[in-house]
């Protein structure tokens, strides 16, 4: 399955940058040496930038040439990380080759643009799809059952095969639409521009008008504009009609370019934040100097709004996380769905030969000095993903709980979600898209 993801920021730090710091004669033997690898750079970069670099050993000791990829080397920095709760508080740090990483940023796919979960051992649904795409271009809705997948049933207990089937270039799949008709549909794997922004509603409640839309990625063409421009039609659609309350669905948003979440930010946020710190991002102590300050500011479309409610799940990460921490301290915010993935970090896009690196370089801090969010936001309701229900379907269980805590004050969990059982969660694990949990900032002038 093909990676989507999140964000960029094309970062060169050069030979002259790293021989600035005394720590870094390592870096720059590794960096000038007469056989360069691909190994050798990972580590020297580490040793420079990385969040935690005082955590890590000299190159002679570390030995990069002694791991087997690139990749292995980076995970193995992951290691020099405090380790906290359990687990390395790094969880992300990697290694990506150029063609993929730049597709990636784009929005541009190669696959059937269709996605799926489990909602019962027999009962797979489409989650997500690409306009786009194969499945989106035939009509192919989220919610619709999924009967087989070239010819093999589409259950739980045949998780292996049908992950086999999807990862095929063809895939004959029978389908079951709402009304009970079956159709069978050939999705093909093709080029397309993956949609970011998705399914914008306006709901009347209590005679306010509702903004909604789900938010997939804060990644996007020319470092993200593409995706603010997208922001924008839709926020000015939304101030036309008049929107006094908003619900934002970030249920699969992985993250992306730190830019395009201070601009959300700043299009929800109230008049009383403008000017205020949005985030700042916190390098070593060797980087100090490019620490940063985003504030929010005052744009033309902003709804300047005083609460929202944003639908997450676990695969809410890092730049829609950085939006969260954000918000927090200068409005309401409510939180339906389930805990999310907890990524306080980010990095920059390193190009070493044809690869891009991307150590954890800095992380994001809020307003009031908050940035441990290693274990994710909590919610303040449970909600289960309704997979029967498309986005922005006011009957689907989250985008329904949202509405009704705007129209009651209360927050309420929907009797048409069902709980996912432990079984079901771990088969959606593995059918689900690998998705990057990135947020990419651009270079700090002069580093």
């Amino acid at each position: 399955m093909t990676l989507k993801t999140k964000f960029l920021g094309i970062v060169f730090i050069s030979i002259l940058g790293l021989t600035s710091c005394k720590k870094n004669t390592d870096a720059v033997n590794t960096l000038m040496s007469a056989t360069p690898d691909l190994r050798d750079s990972v580590y020297a970069y580490s040793q420079d930038i990385y969040l935690w670099s005082d955590n890590l050993p000299s190159a002679a000791i570390f030995k990069p040439l002694s791991y087997p990829s690139a990749d292995s080397v980076m995970k193995k920095v992951r290691t020099y990380s405090p380790f906290v709760n359990g687990r390395y508080q790094d969880r992300w740090s990697f290694v990506i080759d150029k063609k993929t990483w730049d597709n990636v940023v784009s929005g541009n796919s190669l696959n059937t643009g269709a996605e799926y979960g489990f909602v019962g051992d027999a009962d797979l649904r489409v989650k997500l799809v690409y306009s786009q795409s194969s499945a989106g271009k035939q009509g192919v809705k989220r919610g619709w059952k999924t009967l087989k997948i070239n010819g093999t049933d589409a259950t739980r207990a045949n998780i292996s095969q049908v992950n086999t089937e999807l990862r095929k270039a063809s895939q004959s799949v029978l389908f079951e639409k709402p009304d009970g008709t079956q159709q069978t549909i050939t999705l093909t794997s093709e080029a397309y521009k993956s949609d970011y922004v998705m399914n914008p509603r306006i709901f009347l409640v209590n005679g306010n008008n509702v903004g909604y839309f789900a938010f997939d990625s804060f990644l996007g063409a020319n470092s993200g504009q593409d995706t603010r421009n997208e922001l924008d039609k839709v926020f000015a659609d939304f101030k036309a009609n008049n929107v006094t309350e908003l619900v934002l669905d970030m249920r699969y948003n992985g993250g992306g370019y730190g830019s395009v979440s201070s601009y959300l930010g700043s299009l929800i946020a109230p008049t009383s934040a403008i000017g205020k710190v949005f985030a700042s991002a916190v390098h070593n102590k060797k980087y100090t100097k490019y620490n940063k300050t985003d504030n929010f500011k005052n744009l033309a479309n902003s709804l300047k709004l005083s609460r929202v409610s944003i639908i997450v799940a676990k695969g809410t990460a890092s730049a829609s996380e950085e939006l969260i921490n954000g918000l927090k301290p200068v409005m309401n915010v409510k939180l339906i769905g389930s805990t999310t993935h907890g990524k306080p970090v980010g990095y920059y896009a390193l190009p070493v030969m044809n690869s891009y690196v991307f150590p954890v370089a800095l992380k994001n801090v809020n307003s009031v000095g908050f940035d441990d969010f290693y274990q994710g936001f909590t919610v303040d309701k449970v909600q289960t993903d309704d997979l029967t229900r498309d986005l922005g379907d006011p009957s689907e269980a989250c985008l329904k709980t949202a509405l009704d805590y705007i129209k009651t004050g209360v927050l309420l969990s929907s009797p048409s979600a069902s709980k996912v059982s432990a079984e079901l969660q771990n088969a959606n694990d593995k059918i689900a898209k690998e998705r990057l949990k990135v947020a990419v900032f651009e270079k700090p002038k002069g580093m």
